[in-house]
Order: C-alpha cells, then structure tokens, then sequence
C-alpha cells in the first residue's frame, strides 16, 4: 500500500489505493464510498511516528487510521507493537465508559472507538488500526487565544482525567491470588511485552532501552550520570507497588477541545501507554497550578513523587531527543529537552547533596 495516499497535505480529491477499500470493507462489511483523505501524519499528530489520515466516507462519517511504518523501518525499542497497546488501551477504556454509562456515571472524556486493528499484514505489509473520529482542535493549538480562565479550566479537567487513569490496574485474567498476581507486573501496555514485578525493575528497563537506542545511533548525551540517578534513586521508585495505567503522552497535544466552546471533546493518542508509576506522563512533568489541583497536590508533591518526577522527566527527554535521530521528524524542540534534561539531572544530584 501506498503509506501516503495520493501524497497530499490537507482534504482533497485523489486516486484512492485499492487496500484501503479493503481495509473498510473488512471493518464495515460493506462496500463505502470515499470522498476525502487528509495526511494527518505531520500536521495535526506531530507525536506519532506512525502514518496517520483522516477518511472521510459519502455518509459524511470520519474515520482515524494509523499504519505502522514499514517492517524495515528502524525504530525505538518501546515503540514496537504500539498500535497494538493502543487498541488495547481503547478497547479497555470503552469497556468502562459502557460500564460507567450502565450505571448513570458521567464519562469523564470521550476516547476514540477501536473499529477494527489488524496485525496479520494480510492487506498492507504493517499493522493498522481504524477509530471513530472525534472533532476538535488541539489545546495546545488553541491555547493562545484562550483567556487564563479558559486554559486554567481546561488544566484542571486534565489532571483530573489523569488522576482517573490512575485508578485503572491490569488485569491478571484469573481468580484469587492469580488475578492479585496479574495487578502487580509492571511493564508496556502490549501483550507480547516483558513484565517486572518490580517498579525499579520495569523503570530501568525502560531507561536502559532508550539509552541503548541513542548509543546506537551514536547520540550525544550524558549515559553513565542518567545511569548512576536511576541507580542512586531506586529506593524511591520502590515506593511504587501497585501498577496503574499510564500515558507517556498525555499533553495539551492530546486533548481536543470543541470548537467555539473550548470545552473538551476527548483526548486522543494511547500508543505509548503502560502499566507503570502513573506519574510517568509528560503532563506531570512540570504540570501547572490549576493542573495540580486537578491532579491532587497529595500525588505529586509529595517527597518521593517529587524525586521520581525528575527521573521521569530524564527519562522523557531522552525519549524525544533520541526519536529524533530516528524519525527525522516531529515536534521535538531538541535542545530545549537536552536543557530539560541537564536541570533534572541537576537537581538530582543537589538532592542527593543534601
């Protein structure tokens, strides 16, 4: 298949590929009529390093899909299988919206609907997946014509999604001390990844990949400090003992608003979710006042929480610098995380001075 149909930036007529047809009927059963395809791959998901278009049928339904790149295509260590954790993410999400709906519960915010993923390459040679399409702009694009009020509401609605998130475990699949078993491994949201029954354990692993990525592609950065601050600070991350779900993420990037009301229609972009610390999450990195009390002060300001921020936030800014001498491409202020980087590493070591 062709990863971007007809080349075009934006909404236009174009050739449409045969396996696109294919990719809908499979989901729909039905034969639909296409009348737009827009690339949203640098435009509107500068996150993903997936190919990434907006489908738009004759009903005047939207459609998300996602193609993961090529199986040649070199990628991080945690990005692999990630359009699987992603429609697993959803899958569970939309599993305790329905419950939460049952009930009479408000939902909290609207995810996108899994509508079909396939990893079998029996149509195009990558995994995909297709969702429903929720509308809206970005909040990172709109906050500079919001007033402080606007922003502040906004914030304080995200930290407390995230802190909802945090309330969701894995599940063991069994009873008893075998379904209690299965609610402590940590690890990456996909099915075939390594689980770690401890916080400290799954954290370095993850460390250790991306450092690992960035020494083979010859990357410049400060290894053995990043390696001797996790090592130093483990004792902090033992702190962690129950796995919650997680949204690396999880930014002013993935949060649509409606238009008009500035309100927020849903969030978006579940590829780099895990069972870890749910404090592992770019949001809560350096989060805003109104944030924080959205989020709970208790959570992250507290001694511990403060500390494994700052190997977070190490750990994320490595993520970014790194994918950029992947991918090429992105919204990755690279300099501006290296600085990120030093002064978390700073003040680690200051910490640890005192």
């Amino acid at each position: 298949m062709v990863r971007t149909p007809g080349s075009p930036e934006g909404e236009q007529q174009q050739t449409v590929p045969s396996e696109l047809y294919q990719i809908l009927t499979k989901a729909f059963d039905s034969s639909p009529t296409i009348t737009s395809i827009a690339d949203l791959s640098t435009s509107q998901t500068p996150q993903t390093f997936n190919a990434s278009y907006k489908i738009t049928l004759s009903t005047n339904t939207s459609y998300i899909l996602k193609i993961s790149p090529p199986p040649e295509t070199r990628v991080l260590r945690h990005e692999s299988n990630i359009l699987e954790s992603e429609a697993d993410i959803l899958r569970l999400l939309q599993q305790q919206q329905r419950t939460r709906e049952r009930n009479e519960v408000p939902v909290a915010m609207a995810t996108p609907e899994v509508i079909s993923y396939d990893d079998t390459r029996s149509i195009i040679d990558s995994p995909y997946i297709l969702l429903s399409y929720i509308p809206g702009t970005s909040f990172r694009s709109a906050r500079e014509g919001m007033s402080s009020e606007q922003i502040e509401n906004v914030e304080r609605s995200m930290g407390r999604y995230l802190r909802s998130l945090a309330d969701i475990s894995p599940r063991g699949g069994g009873q008893g001390e075998e379904e209690e078993a299965g609610n402590r491994v940590f690890g990456r949201a996909t099915r075939s990844a390594k689980r770690y029954p401890l916080w400290r354990d799954a954290f370095t692993a993850l460390v250790e990949a991306v450092l690992c990525d960035g020494e083979e592609m010859l990357v410049l950065l400060p290894y053995q400090e990043i390696r001797l601050q996790v090592r130093r600070w483990s004792f902090v991350l033992d702190e962690v003992v129950k796995p919650a779900l997680a949204v690396l993420d999880f930014d002013d990037g993935a949060v649509l608003l409606r238009s008009g009301s500035l309100e927020i229609a849903g969030v978006v972009d579940f590829e780099r979710t895990g069972w870890y610390d749910p404090l592992l999450c770019a949001a809560c990195l350096r989060p805003s006042r109104a944030f924080v009390e959205g989020y709970g002060a208790e959570a992250l300001d507290a001694e511990g929480a403060k500390v494994r921020r700052l190997l977070y936030s190490c750990y994320y800014a490595c993520v970014k610098v790194v994918a950029t001498y992947y991918h090429k491409a992105g919204d990755c202020d690279e300099m501006e995380e290296r600085k990120n980087l030093m002064s978390s590493l700073n003040e680690l070591v200051n910490l640890a001075e005192q």
